[in-house]
């Protein structure tokens, strides 16, 4: 094929090809690099360029990304042009650059003129095939790296952005992921898993933790950022039980996993006409605390040895303790335990799936219109929940634009809805709605017995299935794939663990029951921790995670009454997200609306 860099007849005072020998060997004549003189490759202006006819690509439109980086770096690869039988030139390779370009308003494209296809139509078609077939892509790994370059070589991420049309998201996750470890990168690698930059950024947690990436890399039955999510949450839980555990040593109390025989909790002395606390024991010989290992535990405080020491019990008014009582076994040590490993497993599993999920309502809700392959789904499913407005809507609706949880999916205001198109209404109306049913499933208490069959929740089973199905559907088209026990409740199975051809995973301590748990007849493993109101939680995972599941208050002590009239306020006490984490996302967003901005007024 004979390439010329110009024709003569394209455009006026084109650049000049060097003055090279034809056919010339370069090295046998003794050619040198200081030799050649380097000019400007030739354009040619965009309105006398027309798509090729039979263009073979299905996909002939260039996508938003690809225009922004258009728009910002112009076109780098060449259009192969040939000449046009209609008058014009007619581009052979390159139709979706150049659909960019006119999307963009770009003047001037670069170009090379192929003289050999020019009366062979047949060739044209060949040229096609070939430009594609052996062209190499980079790997993901490899495109990390090359953004991770970038960013050593002194470029911001806004301005990795606007050059290669990534989203902020991707950059940053890029540039992330291209700093991890080689170790890391050999491990992801040699995993038969398809990756994304912001997966293998999941991974920059763990490069230091070998038990944590052979979970990852063993991981088979639920999403990746799913099964991070649940390692973040065990390192959260650790981290929290080994500061509070060096606290209470260090005021001089002693810790134990289990109450010791014997032993008292405080909340069965007194102290004067009150209840028995850590302060008033705090001179005891006798005291310690149990402390589980589970995520949230609190410490237990007991006394050893109440009547050496001279306490009341509250029992009897006086130092003397009253009559042992016969207990009869509890419910939960007759079950086997591979159900209380299940309760255990389910706890943790549904805490993780709720962070992962509503952080993925959270960026699909602040897109300014509902994608158009959902579209249609979006309105049937807002139209049909307040058409027949279920029992979830009715408690926690009325109350929703007052929660946490409906700022952190971006709270809407009159003024968004005013200046919205009518596609925009739909995500708008459906905010309130995700900020409902999120409130109902993952708030306190009862509320977190959602995915279990053998306990009543507030939302029902049943409910939660519709809106997780729903969520599962538009998200398989928009990057969310639910988690095993999301799954399970949208089919209305049981949750028999991530893996149920296997043990569920299996922790030490987290079914370790304290005497006095059992005693009251409660259970430990189905809520391992206090109310959030009454506990300071830190921020989920470490500083490079995801923000966690906004918690809600329980809006009442005991079930809701039939009518759905239960107050669905949320209280004063909310988790709220870390400060550097809202600042990070915020100014991630913006990025994102700006480069679709961009996109917007180019095309």
């Amino acid at each position: 094929m004979t390439e010329v860099a110009t024709d003569p007849d394209v455009l006026e005072g084109a650049v000049a090809d060097q003055d090279v020998p034809e056919n010339a060997d370069l090295a046998a004549e003794g050619w040198r690099g200081e030799d050649l003189a380097y000019t400007e490759r030739p354009v040619i202006p965009v309105e006398l360029l027309v798509s090729h006819p039979g263009n073979v690509r299905e996909d002939k439109q260039a996508d938003q990304s690809f225009c922004r980086s258009v728009a910002s770096a112009g076109i780098i690869t060449p259009l192969e042009i040939t000449i046009e039988p209609d008058g014009g030139y007619r581009v052979v390779d390159g139709n979706v650059r150049l659909d960019a370009a006119l999307k963009v308003g770009l003047a001037a494209v670069p170009y090379f003129f192929s003289a050999d296809t020019a009366d062979d139509e047949g060739l044209q078609y060949l040229h096609m095939l070939i430009s594609s077939r052996f062209r190499t892509s980079l790997t993901v790994h490899e495109e990390a790296q090359a953004l991770f370059s970038a960013a050593q070589a002194g470029m911001t991420r806004a301005e990795i952005r606007k050059a290669t049309g990534l989203s902020a998201g991707e950059v940053k996750a890029g540039v992330r992921a291209g700093g991890l470890t080689s170790m890391t990168k050999e491990i992801a690698a040699g995993m038969d898993y398809e990756w994304t930059l912001e997966e293998l950024a999941l991974l920059k947690p763990f490069e230091d933790d070998p038990e944590a990436m052979e979970v990852i890399r063993r991981s088979r039955y639920g999403p990746l950022k799913y099964t991070v999510q649940r390692l973040l949450d065990e390192r959260e839980a650790k981290a929290r039980r080994a500061t509070m555990v060096a606290e209470l040593e260090q005021s001089g109390i002693t810790v134990t996993t289990e109450r010791p025989e014997g032993a008292v909790p405080l909340s069965r002395l007194l102290n004067g006409s009150q209840q028995m606390d850590a302060d008033a024991h705090a001179d005891c010989p006798g005291r310690g605390a149990s402390l589980g290992s589970w995520m949230s535990a609190s410490p237990n405080h007991y006394c050893l040895d109440p009547v050496t020491y001279g306490h009341v019990f509250a029992e009897t008014g006086t130092t003397s303790p009253p009559e042992p009582a016969v207990v009869a076994p509890v419910a939960q040590e007759a079950r086997p335990n591979a159900d209380r490993k299940i309760v255990v497993e389910g706890n943790k599993a549904w805490v993780a799936a709720g962070t992962v999920r509503q952080q993925w309502l959270r960026e699909f809700l602040m897109l300014k219109a509902p994608p158009r392959n959902v579209a249609s789904t979006i309105a049937r499913f807002v139209t049909g929940q307040l058409v027949t407005m279920p029992e979830p809507l009715c408690r926690a609706l009325g109350g929703a634009r007052h929660s946490r949880l409906f700022e952190f999916f971006g709270a809407p205001a009159p003024e968004t809805v005013a200046k919205s198109t009518q596609p925009g209404l739909w995500m708008l109306a459906l905010a309130p709605i995700a900020t409902a049913y999120e409130r109902e499933i993952t708030g306190d208490g009862e509320r977190r017995n959602t995915w279990r069959e053998d306990k009543y929740s507030p939302c029902t089973r049943e409910d939660a299935g519709a809106w997780l199905r729903f969520v599962a559907e538009i998200g398989a088209k928009h990057g969310y794939e639910p988690s095993p026990i999301e799954k399970a409740v949208a089919d209305g199975v049981p949750y028999r663990g991530d893996n149920p051809a296997e043990d569920p995973i299996e922790e030490a301590d987290t079914d370790q029951t304290s005497t006095e748990t059992a005693v009251a007849g409660q259970d430990p493993e189905e809520h391992d921790d206090q109310p959030i109101d009454d506990v300071e939680h830190p921020p989920q995972g470490t500083q490079e995670s995801e923000p966690g599941p906004v918690a809600e208050p329980d809006a009442s002590a005991g079930p809701a009454p039939a009518s759905g009239t239960a107050d669905a306020t949320p209280g004063p006490q909310e988790v709220p997200l870390a400060a550097h984490m809202e600042k990070e996302i915020a100014d991630d967003l913006a990025e994102e609306f700006d480069a679709a901005d961009v996109y917007a007024d180019a095309a």
